[in-house]
């Protein structure tokens, strides 16, 4: 009797001290499996980002109407035609898996999927959520979840101005270039294009600038100040007149001497609206710029003595 009541409690010990199955994992072949896909998609090689998929894969992208691979990966050709870059970002991203309650294995990602336009470099950022469905190290169902809101805007923002008169568009255009390769690449040979011999700019009213020369001139104590600086378009007006206004918002880190005063490394960002006039040839005459200055210098640790 005393033998068997050993042997029952052995066995009780042995069962209570049996360790619950794995649930939750950070390290996985499937987990390696989706890291690799993530690489593929970035850099187009479509051939190899299939073959992490069964042949009957079903894809879910914002929707709860299936898509297949095949159709998938069409609509993603057509998409990104519109991109001179994208992908998704280290940073920030994280991924898992799971064996939920019904024994089914999903690997979940999240990141911030990162997309530069070719019409005019516009970085669209869209935070995204990845949910993966594997069977036997295949993806058999593949769910994806984020806001299309300021994608669907950016297309129909460049869909709004190809339709737009020849004239039109081409000062659009100038303005891209204005922004791109000027400002934000400080690449001050475009400016002959784009700039007329008459051209003044006024900050609030107050002229700053007459020329190019004079304009590249004003502009370096920004670009020495923050080197990192950068414009945003972020809406543009219609047209009347040659006259168009545009909101725009700048970001930038003030690591270097700006206007005689020491840098703060601290970072800065301010939205403004610029008041642009064009010529009879299609080149800027008139820029007047506004924003809040007071607030710039007061992000910068500024303060009025």
């Amino acid at each position: 009797m005393k033998k068997l009541f050993l042997l029952g409690l052995t066995t009780i010990l042995f069962f209570n001290c049996e360790k619950p199955k794995q649930r939750y994992f950070s390290a996985s072949p499937e987990i390696n499996s989706m890291k690799a896909s993530i690489t593929e998609y970035g850099n187009g090689d479509w051939d190899t980002w299939t073959t992490h998929f069964s042949d009957t894969a079903k894809v879910f992208a914002n929707s709860r109407k299936a898509s297949s691979i095949t159709e998938f990966k069409k609509g993603q050709a057509d998409l990104l035609s519109n991109f001179s870059s994208y992908g998704f970002v280290d940073k920030g991203s994280w991924m898992e898996m799971v064996i939920d309650s019904t024994e089914e294995t999903w690997v979940n990602y999240w990141a911030t999927w990162q997309g530069k336009l070719k019409a005019n470099d516009q970085t669209i950022n869209i935070p995204i959520h990845i949910s993966s469905r594997f069977v036997d190290g295949k993806v058999v169902i593949l769910e994806s979840y984020y806001d299309s809101a300021p994608l669907n805007k950016a297309l129909a923002d460049i869909d709004a101005e190809n339709a737009l008169p020849t004239d039109e568009k081409e000062m659009i255009g100038k303005i891209n270039v204005f922004v791109s390769e000027f400002l934000n690449k400080k690449d001050a040979s475009v400016l002959d294009n784009l700039l007329a011999n008459n051209y003044v700019k006024t900050q609030s009213d107050v002229k700053v600038a007459s020329g190019s020369k004079e304009l590249v001139e004003s502009m370096n104590a920004l670009f020495t100040g923050f080197p990192d600086f950068k414009i945003t378009l972020l809406h543009k007006s219609p047209f009347w007149d040659n006259n168009i206004a545009v909101h725009w918002q700048l970001t930038g880190t003030n690591t270097g001497e700006f206007n005689g005063a020491p840098a703060t490394g601290k970072k800065a960002t301010i939205t403004g609206m610029t008041h642009l006039h064009f010529n009879n040839e299609g080149k800027v005459d008139m820029e007047d710029v506004y924003y809040d200055n007071l607030d710039f210098m007061q992000q910068l640790g500024h303060t009025l003595n």
